[in-house]
C-alpha cells in the first residue's frame, strides 16, 4: 500500500497530454527566465538634478512672488509648494526612485539661520537638490531627495 502512494504522489494530472479540468490541453512548461534584479539605475535613469532644480525654482516663484510673510498662511503655502514639486518631479518618470520633498518658509527678520542634514545612502544612485527663494519678508528653502529603491 505504501508503494502505491509513492506512485500516486509522483504522477501529475494532465502530464500525458490529457485535458485538464478546465477542458484545455496542458502545455509543456517553459523554463522561467532568471529574475532581473536592478541594483543600479540605467544610463538615462539617474536622478535629474538640473531638471528638478528648475522645477523647484519655478514652483516657488509661482506660489510666492508678490506675497508677504503671514504666519497663518505659511503652513498652507508649504503644503502647496511641496505637493506641486513632488507631483512635477514624479512626472519626470525616474523609475524606482522614492521622492521626498521638504519645504520650509521663514520670516525675514534680520536673524541668521543655519540648517544641516545628514543622510545614509548610496552616493552612486541617491542624490538631493535644493534651492531657495527669498524676498523682503520671507525666505523659502525647498529640497528634493531621490532615493533609489533596490
Amino acid at each position: 500500500m505504501a508503494d502505491d502512494e509513492e506512485v500516486v504522489d509522483e504522477e501529475t494530472p494532465g502530464a500525458g497530454g490529457d485535458e485538464s479540468e478546465g477542458g484545455t490541453p496542458v502545455e509543456a512548461e517553459k523554463p522561467l527566465a532568471p529574475p532581473k534584479y536592478e541594483v543600479r539605475p540605467g544610463l538615462g535613469e539617474k536622478f535629474q538634478s538640473q531638471n528638478i532644480r528648475d522645477i523647484i525654482l519655478t514652483t516657488m516663484q509661482e506660489q510666492l512672488t508678490g506675497r508677504q510673510y503671514r504666519s497663518d498662511q505659511a503652513q498652507k503655502w508649504v503644503k502647496v509648494i511641496a505637493n506641486a514639486v513632488r507631483q512635477r518631479v514624479q512626472e519626470l518618470d525616474m523609475k524606482r526612485y522614492k521622492i521626498l520633498v521638504q519645504c520650509t518658509i521663514l520670516e525675514m527678520k534680520g536673524a541668521g539661520v543655519k540648517c544641516g542634514q545628514r543622510c545614509i545612502w548610496d552616493p552612486e544612485t541617491d542624490d538631493y537638490v535644493g534651492d531657495l527663494f527669498r524676498n523682503d519678508s520671507l525666505y523659502c528653502y525647498t529640497i528634493v531627495y531621490g532615493v533609489y529603491m533596490y
